[in-house]
């Protein structure tokens, strides 16, 4: 819907077009001190909108259409100049685009204009209630509007119509009286005369500013405006964040590399050993040589010695050995350096090492391991060693890219640590100095030979390992280890894990070959830690969450 919000009024010079010998489609406005201007601002009233495009405004010669009737073209004459611009006053057969004026007294005699003006090429017309003062027009649904023909007018008319106040009606109407004849009949007609031939024609010429729906493009004006505030503040926003993240990543990378963050140990991402890395460790042959002053100087566990005169059976190739008789050592310096912590069990498998025999894969942290065992676990599992939780990689390397997954989870470990530190910090202040913890304190003795190993492993930072007792009896042609009664301590990663499947009792004179010891405990200690691979990414911990957080997440790197 197009409604009038102006109506401009100018007063026009265009050339008789059958006096010159080329087509003139362009006219010229005249000056305002020498012509007529009227600019019709308020008080406009639309009745139809019929052939008002939007975009295009309506525009014309303004004339008065004829009527036919006797009746009304004497009723006529009490509202229009007998001398008012008529379709007689203009070039005969040149479709200029009209715009017609006329009073609305009479419902047949506004039929009739109505008819007239469709005949002509008529843009719009301009219809007034004379006697109605300068009161705008009133609504169409108003009764005075009625041409008692059902509204058919409306769809009829092939153009617009626009109601103006009754003022402004007559004050049209008498220029439309003044400038209807020739160019010196025209107000200021000497003075143009001297500008433009006397055959020129001197016209009214109108213009109907329209917009699309009355108040609707306001409306839509202010949406677009919000709209437009919202997108650009959307986008600020996360470029923002991103811009965040990204520093955030950096400085979590640097900090990686720096060695000030682990992120495995941290507990923000599980990682494993590459193949190029692992190849580098340092493989030794286990050698139960002397201990080092350093060693001696540390309090240890007593080493268990068994010694059983009965002879034993290999297990691979069911042969009778001698007796055996292993006791835990370092490794001596002729072989490999000597170990901060003494093993001489693997904690993976919990087998003992062979003096000489057995190959041991030393980690960075001093610990010790068979290098199947350990290889598997690096490679599939962690790169934190298994007995002190220290990184395997190398120092200044960042394994994985930095998300903003990690960036988060690091944040929020770092948080929980820093507030479980100021709650920690009140309890502490309330010992006294010197005073020893009651969990500490306890009495020589209480815990028996337990606690004894378990203080000097505490205080010397070793652990003793031996393999896990049997449930059932041993062949007695083949030869336990060790008879100690309790559970020994069993290595970080599988020490929360359930007791292994009892193994079925062998026939006691039955000689073959059974399964290799050493093997069936690290397999049944891989099984106990579980083979975990290591994400590629944090896409892949992410491809549960619903598509729009996904969506969101993209524009908002922050959005949880």
């Amino acid at each position: 819907m197009s409604c009038a919000r102006r109506i401009a009024l100018f007063t026009i010079d265009f050339p008789d077009p059958y006096a010159i010998n080329y087509n003139n489609n362009k006219f010229v406005t005249l000056n305002s001190s020498s012509s007529f201007q009227y600019h019709i601002e308020s008080n406009i009233q639309t009745l139809s909108t019929k052939g008002a495009d939007a975009g295009n405004d309506p525009y014309g010669i303004l004339y008065v259409p004829d009527l036919h009737s006797e009746g009304c073209k004497s009723e006529e004459q009490q509202y229009v100049p007998s001398n008012a611009t008529r379709l007689a006053n203009l070039p005969a057969g040149k479709n200029y685009a009209l715009i017609a004026v006329a009073p609305w007294y009479s419902p047949q005699c506004m039929i009739e204009y109505f008819t007239a003006a469709r005949a002509a090429p008529t843009k719009a017309i301009l219809v007034f209630q004379p006697g109605q003062g300068n009161a705008k027009p009133s609504v169409l649904n108003d009764a005075s509007w009625n041409l008692q023909d059902g509204g058919s007018w409306q769809s009829a008319n092939s153009f617009p119509t626009y109601a103006l106040s009754s003022n402004t009606g007559d004050v049209i109407m008498d220029q439309l009286a003044l400038y209807s004849g020739n160019l010196t009949d025209v107000p200021y007609g000497p003075q143009l005369s001297d500008v433009f031939d006397r055959s020129d024609y001197v016209r009214l010429w109108a213009t109907v500013d329209t917009d699309s729906g009355g108040q609707l493009p306001s409306l839509w004006v202010f949406l677009v405006i919000v709209l437009a505030i919202l997108i650009v503040a959307v986008s600020c926003t996360s470029v923002a964040m991103h811009v965040i993240q990204r520093r955030r990543r950096n400085d979590l990378r640097r900090r990686v590399l720096e060695g000030q963050v682990d992120l495995e140990a941290l507990g923000v991402k599980r990682l494993n050993v590459s193949q190029q890395t692992l190849d580098k460790l340092p493989i030794y042959t286990y050698s139960a040589g002397p201990i080092s002053d350093s060693e001696k100087a540390l309090p240890q566990a007593p080493a268990p010695v068994v010694g059983d005169p009965s002879s034993s059976v290999d297990a691979e190739t069911g042969a009778k050995m001698a007796p055996m008789v292993r006791r835990a050592s370092a490794p001596s310096s002729a072989s490999a350096p000597p170990t901060i912590l003494s093993q001489p069990t693997c904690p993976i498998c919990l087998d003992d090492f062979e003096d000489g025999e057995t190959q041991v894969r030393e980690l960075p942290c001093r610990h010790i391991f068979h290098p199947d065992c350990i290889d598997t676990f690096l490679l599939r599992n962690s790169s934190l060693c298994p007995m002190c939780k220290q990184s395997v990689l190398p120092a200044g390397v960042c394994p994985v890219p930095i998300t903003n997954m990690m960036v988060r989870r690091e944040r929020h470990i770092s948080r929980m640590r820093a507030r479980g530190a100021q709650s920690a910090t009140p309890a502490a202040s309330t010992t006294q100095p010197g005073a020893v913890s009651p969990a500490l304190s306890s009495a020589p003795g209480a815990f028996g030979s337990l606690g004894r190993g378990w203080r000097a492993g505490t205080s010397a930072g070793r652990r003793i390992f031996s393999a896990p007792e049997r449930t059932h009896n041993r062949p007695p042609d083949i030869e336990m280890a060790s008879n100690s009664s309790t559970n020994p301590t069993a290595p970080a990663g599988i020490a929360d894990a359930p007791a292994p499947t009892p193994v079925a009792q062998t026939n006691p004179q039955d000689c073959t070959p059974s399964q290799n010891r050493r093997e069936w405990a690290r397999q049944r200690a891989l099984q106990l830690l579980g083979i975990r691979h290591v994400p590629a990414s944090d896409v892949e911990e992410l491809d549960d969450r619903p598509r729009w957080r996904k969506a969101v997440n993209k524009v908002f790197p922050g959005f949880r």
